[in-house]
């Protein structure tokens, strides 16, 4: 089963997926991508991911051309040493973009706009979609 837990930073949204990235649940993360198309920036985290197969990477193979097609700046984070081998051994490694853990700082820094070195700095105001009494939007495959 496939788990996507979605948070809003602004103008970019992180996806941190939970479990597997195979066939049937692999659609899950698809549609969670493309239902949050307002952000600018959309980062993967794939901490959580313990298998992927031939159906998950395809899906992060149309996310990557949904992102060209919409100008949206896609990236990957957390990858395991399994993934980074498969992404290189099926030479899909190229095509994406990994952020590591200070350039998704740097980014929810910028969201509230306050750089990463300041100290003493008045608190910012934190956007309403941050603050949503729901809390963050999770998403997962029914099987």
């Amino acid at each position: 089963m496939l788990k996507v837990i979605i948070r809003n930073f602004g103008n970019a949204t992180m996806f941190r997926c939970e479990g597997r990235i195979v066939f049937p649940d692999a659609e899950t993360l698809r549609i969670a991508v493309l239902t949050h198309t307002r952000a600018c920036s959309a980062v993967l985290d794939l901490a959580g991911v313990d298998a992927i197969d031939g159906t998950g990477l395809g899906i992060l193979v149309s996310l990557r051309a949904w992102s060209e097609a919409t100008g949206t700046r896609l990236k990957l984070m957390n990858l395991s040493p399994r993934l980074e081998y498969l992404l290189e051994l099926t030479h899909l490694r190229p095509l994406f973009a990994i952020c590591s853990v200070a350039d998704v700082f740097e980014l929810v820094c910028r969201a509230f706009n306050r750089s990463p070195s300041s100290e003493a700095e008045p608190a910012p105001e934190i956007p309403a979609e941050v603050l949503d009494e729901t809390g963050p939007i999770s998403i997962e495959a029914q099987s």
